[in-house]
């Protein structure tokens, strides 16, 4: 509050405004990072409740489960095989089956799972050029594109089939011809085979697994992000209006010095600062808006009375008007949104001719459309 409206703001007073007014700064500089970071979170936030939503009943867990069990048992059987091709290192082997199997898994899934294909029409459907495509023709496709992934998956998926199948044949050829064993082709060798088809299918949903757990993961950091910068214009917001109120209450004329804008959505913000952290109304840089104050001064006896007032709102906005002969005053604050006054000086005359001059405090909420009667003493 002003402790006065004609004095040059205090030394002192002006050193505390310096500081409210680069905690001010913090707290918009927070506040802007804070809004660009919900605009990453919000929809990705989405995407992934879709994802869910779509993916809700095509057993994504269980599948990936059944994959990493059989990749246990594909290498258990196969490591001869791998340490034939690669005795140094049969496991980088193994790995590259395993990594092979994912990739053509991603190639066929779109094919063999239709909640694949709802989720692909849902990202579709966000692609600012298919905004105008009908529905049928983004759906045509995807059947279209799955089609063609699906030939290349298995072109490679029995490529790799006939590959392991060589060399377990081979494998047994080369130890009953050293002697090691006796029996023939048998059941056993193809099981390196057969676990791979498993892994192939049991692998559907691993990729589709590892986007969902990367992009939650992004989802994570954006809202632990999110919510320390909101705590930082928080913090930052409510130790400057601190200082910009002691700074006034040494002296610092905020009627007749600067005022930055930093300070304006500092008290804006202030006002709001048990807003729900979710709720953007607390870090979003709200638009100015022309508000209006009406007035009807009177004297003490009841009569109207010509006022010249200079207001000071909540958000240290100021204005300064004349009323008309009936003391009747329309004035007009750009400020943010919810302002109200909270401090005005009143100067006139009197019935003798002599000049008086009052401070009025108060809660007088701009937008009003009954004027405010203020008897002055």
């Amino acid at each position: 509050m002003i402790i006065n409206w004609d004095k040059p703001s205090t030394d002192e007073s002006e050193d505390l405004f310096k500081i409210s007014d680069e905690l001010a700064s913090r707290a918009n500089s927070a506040s802007k990072v804070a809004r660009d970071t919900f605009d990453i979170l919000k929809p990705n936030e989405e995407k992934l409740s879709q994802w869910d939503k779509i993916m809700s009943n095509a057993y994504v867990v269980p599948f990936t489960i059944a994959f990493i069990v059989i990749c246990i048992l594909e290498y258990y059987f196969s490591r001869e095989i791998y340490r034939d091709i690669l005795p140094q290192a049969p496991w980088v082997i193994g790995v590259g089956i395993i990594f092979i199997s994912i990739v053509i898994a991603e190639l066929m899934v779109g094919m063999l799972s239709s909640h694949t294909r709802n989720k692909r029409f849902f990202e579709e459907k966000k692609v600012p050029s298919n905004s105008a495509k009908p529905e049928s023709d983004i759906r045509k496709g995807i059947v279209r594109d799955v089609r063609i992934q699906f030939f290349v998956g298995s072109t490679l998926f029995s490529a790799i089939g006939v590959a392991i199948y060589y060399f377990s044949k081979e494998r047994v050829a080369r130890e009953i011809s050293a002697g090691i064993r006796e029996s023939i082709f048998g059941i056993q060798d193809v099981l390196p085979v057969l676990f791979y088809v498993l892994e192939v299918l049991a692998g559907l949903f691993v990729f589709y697994l590892f986007k969902r757990s990367v992009l939650a993961f992004k989802n994570y950091r954006s809202r632990k992000k999110y919510r320390k910068e909101v705590n930082n214009a928080r913090s930052n917001t409510s130790e400057s209006c601190k200082y910009f109120d002691d700074a006034e209450k040494k002296g610092y004329n905020t009627f007749l010095d600067d005022v930055s804008n930093n300070i304006h959505l500092g008290f804006y913000r202030n006002k709001h600062q048990n807003t729900n952290e979710q709720h953007l109304k607390y870090v979003n840089e709200p638009e100015k808006e022309l508000q209006g104050f009406k007035a009807l001064f009177k004297n003490a006896e009841g009569t109207p009375i010509q006022v010249t007032i200079d207001a000071l709102t909540e958000y240290k906005f100021r204005e300064s008007k004349t009323s008309n002969t009936e003391g009747v005053i329309d004035m007009n604050f750009n400020s943010y949104p919810e302002d109200q006054i909270k401090q005005f000086r009143v100067t006139y005359f009197d019935v003798n001719k002599e000049k008086i001059v009052d401070e009025i405090s108060g809660n007088y909420s701009l937008n009003n459309d009954i004027p405010y009667e203020i008897i002055l003493k």
